[in-house]
């Protein structure tokens, strides 16, 4: 039985039924119903799965595949990808950095694969795109920036260095070559903060802490030419940092410590002479920093395993380890590791308690592995 009897009536109703189809799927295509918590109306998921970079097809592209390396697929073609892939926390779309002509823009591919579509269309050089914990906005760096803008890549907004901070240098003309450039950031885990790194003058390093986006930042290492930060990590349900530095001289050091980023303190866990550290992992829950060095003096490499709270440390494993990411339980350590004799890397899970690395994908050269939500979220 009709509810609806006016064919008039029938005819309107009809018609908002499409549009509002319509919009439900725009809406969905655009991110905003990411945005707006309602992400099962997205589509298909990439859910416990890996997603990593591979140059099997003749250029750098994207790929996903199980846990244990099988099922592995191919999400794009002829992308040409310069960055680790970022997954939204939906699961439905996987965004990176990729060339268009000569310009370099953030791109995204759904779950599917297929043709990738922009989400910028600026002109500077693009970094590090990162989808934020809670799926609602996509942070990634341009000229030095640190861009906030929407899932779609709409409404962006540079969030680092603050506008305070941006005019106190320009006020000074002597003072234009001050402007703080970003080379690294992290999320924080309320997805309403970052913490960066930045070069000012490329000769000064400094960590910068914005506690609240559009807020106001505060320094965890003021600039400082007499250390060199090269790597940080955060963790992904927690508040802790790590960070990796060099203190220069006749015999470098390699430092690693760890902050809060509501806090101006930073604490020392390991200081190794002759000794480069990478970019730092950092388990979910803060309480474990996993990092590759390379002794120069003892020619070795390896990862180093560190507990937070206790600053006691252990050889996890040896080999050339780079872009580590850890597990939601803690329990694997993603890596790529290179072989020095092909210069090849593979794509490896480490197992955080033993250090036993198992060969997940290494036809290529793999790297950039990053694990997707998962499905118990």
């Amino acid at each position: 039985m009709s509810i609806i009897k006016n064919p008039e009536l029938k005819g309107i109703a009809v018609i908002l039924s499409i549009a509002l189809a319509l919009g439900v799927l725009l809406a969905g295509f655009s991110g905003k119903l990411e945005q707006w918590g309602l992400p099962w109306f997205t589509g298909k998921r990439i859910l416990d799965k890996i997603v990593f970079v591979s140059d099997r097809s003749g250029t750098n592209e994207v790929y996903v595949m199980n846990p244990d390396g099988t099922g592995q697929r191919q999400l794009t073609t002829d992308s040409k990808v310069l960055s680790a892939p970022t997954i939204s926390a939906a699961g439905n779309r996987v965004a990176f950095v990729s060339m268009i002509g000569s310009v370099s823009q953030i791109m995204a591919v759904g779950s599917g694969g297929g043709a990738p579509y922009a989400l910028t269309s600026s002109t500077g050089p693009k970094l590090h795109p990162q989808y934020s914990p809670d799926g609602k906005k996509l942070a990634y760096i341009e000229s030095g920036r640190v861009w906030v803008a929407e899932l779609n890549g709409s409404n962006p907004y540079p969030m680092l260095p603050t506008s305070e901070e941006m005019a106190g240098a320009m006020q000074d003309s002597m003072g234009r070559g001050e402007i703080p450039i970003y080379s690294a950031f992290a999320w924080g885990a309320d997805s309403n903060s970052l913490v960066g790194i930045s070069s000012q003058n490329r000769m000064t390093d400094a960590i910068t802490s914005l506690t609240q986006l559009r807020g106001e930042a505060h320094y965890v290492i003021p600039p400082n030419d007499e250390i060199q930060i090269t790597g940080l990590g955060g963790a992904t349900a927690g508040e802790t940092y790590a960070a990796s530095c060099v203190l220069p001289g006749k015999s470098p050091r390699g430092v690693i410590c760890v902050f809060q980023a509501n806090d101006d303190g930073i604490r020392p866990l390991q200081t190794l002479p002759d000794t480069e550290f990478g970019t730092p992992a950092v388990s979910a829950d803060g309480s474990l920093v996993v990092i590759s060095f390379e002794d120069n003096k003892e020619i070795r490499a390896g990862l180093l395993e560190i507990d937070a709270t206790s600053h006691k440390s252990r050889l996890l494993c040896s080999g050339h380890f780079e872009n580590l990411v850890f597990s939601a339980d803690g329990d694997i350590i993603l890596a790529a590791q290179l072989d020095p004799e092909t210069k090849k890397r593979s794509v490896v899970a480490i197992d955080s308690d033993s250090g036993e690395v198992t060969t997940l994908a290494d036809d290529g050269d793999c790297f950039d592995a990053v694990f997707s939500p998962t499905s118990n979220k």
